[in-house]
């Protein structure tokens, strides 16, 4: 039945709704806090620390309250892990919401670096690859979409520490950042690298120069890159941009 029959008492309760403020990547010894929101009516509602300790806390609602907030004080190993909401309404355990992954960022206090791979095979007119460079022996690589990567659903975890970012196309602009981690602890990561912006404008851009090869940018003098108005690295068919700190245009068919 759907949410319409649910709520009128027919069928299981609803589903609850689970979300973290600032966010679920918190940085050691900070404060998150948990949010759980319900239908009006409920008796009880209960967030589960369902992994890795097998815990819950309960909220006995007051008058017509549906959303509830589990504070958790200075984050540390214990309040890491996997969590979801339940409620209590007419005698029944309602439906589980989402499963919450929190993770605790900065336990590993070696900061990676991320870089756009400059080899031949690095980038091309429909990919782009990734690097993160970590000082420490990391057998885990995450890489995040967005600028504060505050949301593990915008992560991709793996084994190796590169990253494919296919097709990109005219138009694409997005904010990564990568963080180390391991295998046996793998809600503790590093510190988050600085970001870096990608970003493909949709109209070629004139009277644009030329720098070749690619492999010679680390020797271009940056005040001659600051002094220029539109200074073009050259790779293959992909053409990127360099402006400071951390931004790359790309501009593809020219």
């Amino acid at each position: 039945m759907g949410l319409g029959a649910a709520l009128l008492g027919f069928g299981p309760p609803p589903q609850p709704y689970i979300w973290a403020v600032p966010g679920a990547l918190i940085p050691t010894g900070s404060d998150v806090s948990i949010f759980c929101r319900t239908p009006p009516g409920v008796t009880t509602v209960r967030l589960y620390h369902y992994e890795p300790y097998g815990r819950w806390f309960d909220h006995t609602p007051e008058g017509a309250q549906e959303v509830f907030e589990f504070s958790l004080q200075r984050m540390t190993h214990e309040n890491v892990g996997v969590y979801y909401c339940e409620y209590r309404k007419g005698g029944e355990w309602s439906q589980k919401s989402d499963l919450l992954n929190l993770v605790m960022t900065g336990v590993y206090k070696e900061k990676p670096s991320l870089t756009v791979d400059s080899g031949p095979q690095g980038f091309s007119e429909r990919n782009v690859t990734l690097l993160c460079h970590t000082p420490h022996s990391f057998d885990t690589f995450i890489f995040c979409r967005g600028g504060n990567a505050s949301l593990p659903q915008n992560c991709s975890s793996q084994s190796h520490n590169t990253f494919l970012i296919s097709p990109v196309s005219p138009g694409h602009r997005r904010t990564y950042r990568c963080f180390g981690s391991t295998k046996n602890n793998s809600f503790f990561w590093s510190l988050p690298s600085d970001p870096l912006e990608l970003s493909i404008p949709v109209s070629p851009l004139k009277n644009h120069q030329y720098i070749s090869p690619v492999e010679n940018v680390r020797n271009i003098d940056r005040r001659e890159l600051r002094n220029s108005s539109a200074r073009f690295l050259y790779g293959g068919d992909l053409f990127l941009y360099i402006l400071e700190p951390l931004v790359i245009w790309d501009v593809l068919g020219l």
